[in-house]
């Protein structure tokens, strides 16, 4: 005869279903989880801004390493996004590139949101400032509407 496991037994030490159940139930009774610490560095460098985490097991049999690197949408870095400066900088640097390549609607596009940019970054630093408020107090509906705001701003 034959147990769930495959293994045979002829009547020596053999399990109940009930016995086989509860070891099974035990298998999974089991936290799902793994405790451990996190440490997060975050910098940046020639390339852009990065962070990166590190879990560690509290027996230190696990690891995990993960490093994010901040991207512009065209897959450039992007470098100092925090400030409406780096923002423009980086506007005006793709420009460059657009006009390098001879690809003059992006060129077009570019140009027009540089100059919005320049014309609105007085009114986007307020909002952006309000925004912030806005999100520590959890205000979510009004700091959607800001966050759209802004969005119209710099397009």
């Amino acid at each position: 005869m034959m147990d769930l496991f495959g293994n045979f037994n002829f009547g020596r030490n053999r399990k109940s279903m009930d016995d086989l159940m509860n070891e099974l139930n035990s298998m999974f009774n089991e936290p799902m989880f793994i405790t451990g610490k996190t440490n997060v560095e975050k910098g940046s460098d020639e390339n852009g801004e990065w962070s990166k985490e590190t879990f560690t097991s509290s027996d230190g049999t696990y690891k995990i390493t993960s490093v994010v690197r901040v991207m512009g949408g065209d897959g450039s870095p992007i470098k100092n996004k925090k400030s409406q400066n780096g923002e423009l900088e980086i506007l005006k640097s793709r420009l460059e590139k657009a006009v390098e390549e001879q690809d003059f609607e992006k060129a077009v596009e570019l140009r027009d949101r540089i100059k919005s940019l320049e014309n609105n970054q007085d009114k986007i630093t307020e909002l952006e400032s309000e925004l912030k408020e806005l999100i520590e107090k959890q205000d979510f509906e009004r700091a959607i509407k800001i966050r759209d705001e802004i969005k119209n701003l710099k397009s």
